[in-house]
């Protein structure tokens, strides 16, 4: 079981992580917004880096645990099981803290700075394509097509940014199930 004051940091680390950015916030105010003595602090977590690369760890899991929960449910369904996780975006997107990818965030920030930390990045974007593939397999869609749908995915996210997501999102589900279908 986790410690409460170890999951307490983690939280505290996302949330501001994810709004302000990584170099943006330093330990102390991790420390002091968590309520955690800092002593408790590098007990869990031995640097700032780490405290990073476990916080990417912790929602690559989240991430991965809620796209499995939306596909499996829908096998056999053809492209509406990879229509799904773009349709999903539309929550991601319009939440009132929306403030991109944390997993191109950190890629952003880090990329030559910290091989531990881009490896993670890389490794749930490996997931995501590889989970595209395999919906694209079992619905006897080509696999070859993960890579684009990694990117228009990934691209959407970075995009909603700073434009309106609705209408972006819709256009790339459209896209995708037009894509899928010609198939």
């Amino acid at each position: 079981m986790a410690s409460p004051r170890r999951e307490r940091l983690l939280d505290t680390a996302e949330q501001l992580f994810y709004r302000e950015g990584f170099h943006a916030i330093g330990i102390d105010r991790i420390q002091a917004e968590s309520g955690v003595a800092k002593t408790t602090l590098y007990k869990h977590f031995r640097s700032k880096d780490a405290l990073i690369l476990a916080v990417l760890e912790r929602t690559a899991a989240r991430v991965q645990e809620k796209l499995l929960a939306l596909v499996e449910p829908l096998d056999g369904q053809g492209s509406r099981r990879v229509t799904c996780l773009f349709d999903e975006l539309h929550h991601i997107c319009e939440a009132p803290d929306f403030n991109g990818c944390l997993f191109s965030n950190a890629a952003a920030e880090f990329m030559y700075l910290n091989a531990s930390i881009r490896q993670c990045v890389s490794d749930h974007l490996t997931w995501l394509e590889a989970l595209f593939a395999r919906l694209l397999q079992e619905e006897g869609l080509p696999s070859s097509r993960a890579s684009m749908l990694l990117a228009l995915y990934q691209g959407v996210l970075s995009t909603a940014r700073v434009k309106q997501a609705p209408e972006l999102v819709d256009q790339a589900s459209a896209l995708v199930a037009e894509l899928l279908e010609r198939e």
